[in-house]
């Protein structure tokens, strides 16, 4: 009993609260309070779960991660709920050249595109919307990210709100429902949040996280809402405008 005890407890897999010692690569979100609750950032690589309802600042709160300096890497864009435009990536630090949009025909292409996107080697980061994964799904994306030196930014709508917002439900049968599609919160992933929006501000749930702990209540400063001097800088450094990205469906 006490041989199986220490092979397990020397498991790589088990993480220890007392082991605070961190070896793998930190993105900076460039918020100190959220930086400091992640450990340093995110991970470089892996799947991070983002729920949030869409446009909030959902994007712009990654923008140091998605933008990092692999400028011979793509970033990818799958299922974007709305166009994504030239100048706004500009001002987000990406450029065109940079950037590819894939529009799948369904949600099960949706994540066959990111899972090859992942596996190729030449994206940096994918930026995928999605109803919602199993953990199956999950586990072939953070895969794929992990063994690949890649991240995936997962977007999902916030559960308490999907049906209220339209969103297709899957019909399953009880020998079909898993304890995934009743609680996700056993996703096989790096890092999962929750955005809440506030006034000029966004509220951050740490629901789980590798080698952390969960953390409810991160109130960052963030001016998600454009306003007059957003729009009329947006219009004056409109230097991409005629320079169409590259989309697929």
């Amino acid at each position: 009993m006490n041989k199986s005890l220490s092979v397990l407890n020397n498991h790589p897999h088990i993480w220890r609260a007392r082991d605070q010692r961190q070896s793998e690569t930190k993105f900076s979100l460039g918020f100190p309070r959220l930086d400091k609750a992640l450990n340093g950032g995110v991970a470089s690589t892996g799947l991070v779960r983002i729920s949030s309802l869409t446009g909030m600042g959902e994007l712009s709160l990654f923008k140091q991660v998605i933008c990092q300096h692999r400028t011979h890497k793509l970033v990818v864009f799958i299922n974007p709920p709305g166009i994504l435009q030239s100048p706004w990536l500009e001002n987000l630090g990406l450029k065109a050249q940079q950037v590819l949009v894939v529009k799948p025909g369904s949600e099960q292409e949706s994540l066959w595109a990111a899972e090859q996107c992942l596996k190729s080697t030449a994206c940096h980061c994918v930026v995928l919307w999605s109803n919602a994964v199993n953990q199956k799904e999950a586990r072939r994306l953070q895969v794929a990210a992990t063994h690949n030196d890649a991240l995936c930014l997962l977007y999902t709508p916030p559960q308490q709100q999907a049906s209220q917002l339209g969103y297709p439900k899957a019909n399953l049968s009880d020998s079909q429902a898993t304890p995934s599609n009743q609680s996700d919160s056993a996703l096989p992933i790096t890092l999962d949040i929750a955005l809440k929006g506030k006034p000029h501000a966004l509220a951050v749930n740490i629901r789980k996280q590798r080698h952390g702990w969960p953390e409810d209540n991160i109130v960052i400063s963030h001016r998600w809402t454009p306003d007059n001097q957003a729009i009329k800088w947006a219009m004056a450094h409109n230097t991409l405008s005629d320079q169409a990205l590259h989309s697929v469906s």
